[in-house]
């Protein structure tokens, strides 16, 4: 039978002294860090180089009998639901039960830096751990070496680590923090964490070595071990790998050499990796005498082992010395969990299969898994014996050291939305666009969403929208289509649409508060926007295009005219205010305005512009369109969420620029609502893009997009013809420029010719490396699809993952939304029990 000894027998730390621990083993003095690793997937090569340089100078920096010990957990949560999403909207609801009990791994990182003795390297794995056969008394007299209890030696060694956590955070990839008391004795401490194996509210359970293996409470465990270069079966080792399932000829990938050992092995796991620097000059000494030792064996015959041996010692001598580099000793673990037999044998595959990704032949290893285990305990790493560590230079065991974090994304936040880990699932709240502008990110909320056929484009506009709406963002959506009807009831919004009975009818030269202001001689006056609305609407209607060889002419035509207009208005008592009027008072100004200008015909013809505007006139062909005020239109920028289905209108060249002209004047009137600034207000413009194309327009849309971002403004443009972004320079001023948020769902499509997207959408290397990894390794036990998001020049990538009571509402595919309207039908039109049937019928069936 083992022998049992109590927790704190066992513990290998004596003491904590300002921030050093103290291990029993030796007295080794150790402090500890935490680490904010990049999250995963956004590394670029570069940035990867400039990992391997840091922790290349962290070891010239600390030198001779230091060891630096990571440590990476991959521990389990499950998700709990949220008590104030549990009380929000159905959708809300439905996506919090979705999620219940959902399990995902929680990384968290470490590095901890000891001093050792001198002769530590000689020590045999039957010295390691000693601490633990003796009793509590001989630490009363026996703990910490004299080199250790110098207190210039302990103030260097301080000195040291703080070096070494400013070049951490001075990397700008890595952040780093020295541990207080509290975070590691703690109940939810670090080291609660290592003897629970659980991220949080851990208790302590029995460790049990016996019968060959190691159990810490219920978890089973085993320890894989990389202890010499021939377990290595590759060659090389640079400073990334390339990540197969993400690399194509167009595309190539780039991840750190260890990250099939991180979140992709789906279990509880902690990965120790241990770097000892040695005194170089004896390492070198060592070398030598064994290159001589070969030598004097040799036989110079040319393919003699010794005289092979021998040349590579020397060579790697020369590369070490030449490049200023350390030798250094290297050993790696992974220690893996699993409740059951049957989860243990998935585990052990899991990581087995891991490390032949990387070509490591890993050891699984159970005769040092006491030496092993202690060893990882934070401030003990002196536990690992020297027969454990293989030699390398320094600037490969910088390459080697564990490289990709979480995603940073709160999991327990009601703000954002909810999206999930591209990797393991873990439900996400992603600020879209209020964390970024806290971090400027971005400089303006505009949003351009781009997606080949299939992509999900209108799915992800759907989830966006309900997202923003339960927030308290309004919306008003123009679209060719029917993709946001059932969204709309939901929320209780106005559906309008165009109906050759009922057509559109408009006043824009109404007034009302958002419109005019006050002058210093207490008069009043147009506001810019209005003045510019109008002065775009005009040139629409009246043929600019042709009309005017000088734009500004025409302009400041248009504005004296307008001007003219209201202050004439203004002085009569209730003025009718109308297209009619205005133009009656351009038939009686306009001739004398250009003569007396003396602007010729050829500049601009009064006449032609007369004969234009006259068909909106009074009994003319279009005598209602700019008239009388739509009962169904006025009001709408009081109303939450307005859709605009425009599907008959968008090849009216005529009619559908001047509607989307008026519907941006409701969007311009809301984000003018003093009521309305702290709250998010989109435009969202889906598959309309004629409206965009006339050259008229991009004045007073530039205006808006400026004015968008001074008010709390978001316009949204969507898309699946990618050409639509690339195509026109007016689309691309108008929107690629004004989009400091770009979205791509899958563009696999558009693969081999990414490149001019990529040059127009201005993308990195980096986020076109993500953007063509979409949907390329999805989780087997996962359904979703994946987003990425540029923030100018950043992009992360999440799945877009719902419940189905979301999907019900969410869903555009003609024939499942056939499905959905029988049963709204059967369900007495009501969405929340159409919800419900549609996610009974459609869970999976165990």
């Amino acid at each position: 039978m083992e022998k049992q000894v109590a927790i704190w027998d066992a513990f290998p730390i004596y003491g904590y002294e300002g921030r050093s621990l103290i291990a029993k083993e030796k007295g080794c003095v150790t402090v500890p860090l935490k680490l904010e690793l990049p999250e995963v997937f956004t590394l670029d090569a570069r940035e990867y180089r400039v990992l391997q340089e840091l922790f290349f100078n962290i070891i010239n920096v600390l030198g001779p009998n230091r060891l630096l010990h990571r440590q990476d957990f991959f521990l389990q949560e499950n998700y709990v639901p949220i008590p104030e999403r549990l009380d929000g909207d159905m959708l809300e609801r439905a996506n919090e039960k979705h999620f219940e009990g959902r399990p995902f791994l929680v990384g968290s990182h470490y590095l901890y830096i000891s001093i050792v003795p001198k002769n530590y390297m000689k020590y045999s794995s039957k010295r390691a751990n000693s601490f633990l056969g003796k009793n509590r008394d001989f630490y009363l007299n026996n703990t910490i070496p004299e080199d250790f209890i110098d207190n210039g030696v302990l103030k260097d060694f301080e000195g040291q680590v703080e070096s070494v956590n400013e070049l951490i955070n001075a990397s700008g990839l890595i952040k780093s923090k020295i541990l207080g008391y509290d975070e590691l004795f703690s109940p939810n401490g670090l080291y609660a964490k290592y003897f629970g194996v659980c991220e949080k509210n851990a208790n302590l359970t029995d460790v049990d070595f016996g019968n060959n293996s190691i159990h810490i409470g219920n978890k089973q465990g085993q320890f894989f071990t990389l202890e010499n270069l021939d377990q290595f079966t590759k060659d090389h080792i640079g400073t990334h790998e390339l990540y197969g399932k993400f690399t194509t000829r167009h595309n190539r990938f780039p991840i750190g050499n260890l990250f099939s050992l991180g979140f992709k092995v789906p279990h509880e796991h902690i990965i120790n990796q241990y770097i000892h620097i040695p005194d170089q000059e004896k390492v070198l000494a060592g070398l030598r005498k064994k290159a001589k030792s070969f030598q004097r064996f040799a036989t110079g015959k040319k393919d003699d082992s010794n005289s092979i041996y021998a040349d590579q010692i020397y060579e790697y001598t020369k590369d070490v010395l030449e490049n200023h580099k350390e030798t250094v000793f290297y050993h790696l673990n992974v220690l893996g969990f699993a409740d059951g037999r049957a989860e243990w044998k998935q585990m052990e595959n899991s990581i087995s299969a891991a490390f032949k990704k990387l070509k490591i032949n890993a050891k699984r290893n159970t005769v040092d898994r006491k030496n092993l285990f202690f060893a990882g305990v934070p401030g003990n790493a002196v536990g690992i014996s020297s027969d454990m560590y293989m030699p390398m230079p320094s600037d490969m065991a910088a390459a080697l050291l564990y490289s990709e974090g979480r995603y940073r994304d709160p999991t327990r936040s009601v703000d954002g939305i909810r999206l999930v880990d591209r990797i393991s699932g873990r439900p996400l709240s992603v600020s879209v666009y209020r964390e970024p502008e806290e971090k400027d990110w971005i400089f303006n909320r505009g949003m351009l969403v781009a997606s080949g056929s299939g992509g999900g484009k209108s799915y992800l506009a759907n989830h966006y929208f309900a997202s923003e709406l339960r927030q308290g963002g309004e919306a008003i959506i123009m679209e060719d289509g029917n993709s946001y009807d059932k969204l709309t009831e939901v929320f209780g919004g106005t559906v309008l649409q165009h109906d050759d009975q009922r057509p559109f009818t408009f006043n824009p030269f109404l007034l009302d508060g958002h419109d005019v202001i006050e002058t210093p001689n207490h008069g009043k006056r147009l506001t810019e926007g209005k003045l510019l609305f109008l002065i775009t609407l005009l040139k629409l209607i009246s043929g600019d295009k042709g009309n005017t060889n000088d734009p500004e002419v025409t302009n400041t035509i248009l504005e004296i005219l307008v001007t003219g207009y209201y202050e004439a208005m203004w002085t009569v008592d209730g003025p009718v205010l109308k297209f009619d009027t205005f133009f009656e008072h351009c038939k009686s100004h306009i001739g004398a305005l250009v003569k007396e200008k003396g602007i010729p015909r050829k500049t601009f013809d009064p006449n032609v512009f007369l004969f234009l505007l006259e068909k909106y006139y009074a009994d003319g062909p279009r005598g209602n369109l700019l008239n009388k005020e739509d009962d169904r239109i006025s009001g709408l920028s009081d109303e939450k969420l307005v859709y605009f289905k425009l599907g008959k209108l968008i090849d009216n060249e005529l009619l559908f620029p001047i509607t989307a002209l008026m519907i941006m004047d409701i969007f311009n009137k809301k984000m003018h609502d003093p009521t309305k600034l702290s709250i998010n207000k989109i435009l969202a413009v889906d598959e309309a893009w004629k409206a965009l194309e006339r050259p008229e327009l991009t004045p007073y849309f530039n205006s808006q997009s400026r004015m968008a971002r001074k008010l709390g403004g978001q316009p949204i443009f969507i898309s699946q013809k990618v050409d639509d972004f690339t195509s026109s320079k007016l689309i691309k001023d108008a929107i690629v420029v004004n989009s400091h948020i770009k979205v791509f769902l899958d563009m696999r499509d558009f693969a081999q010719s990414f490149d001019k997207i990529q040059s127009i959408m201005g993308l990195g290397e980096k986020q076109k490396q993500l953007i063509l990894s979409l949907n390329r390794d999805i989780p087997k036990d996962k359904k979703f699809r994946e987003v990425a998001i540029c923030w100018m020049d950043r992009v992360k990538v999440y799945g877009v993952e719902t419940s189905l009571e979301e999907k019900c509402i969410y869903e555009t595919n003609p024939t499942e939304s056939g499905k959905i309207k029988k049963l709204y039908k059967k369900n007495h039109k009501k969405w929340e029990l159409t919800a419900k049937a549609y996610a009974f019928e459609n869970a999976p069936k165990n």
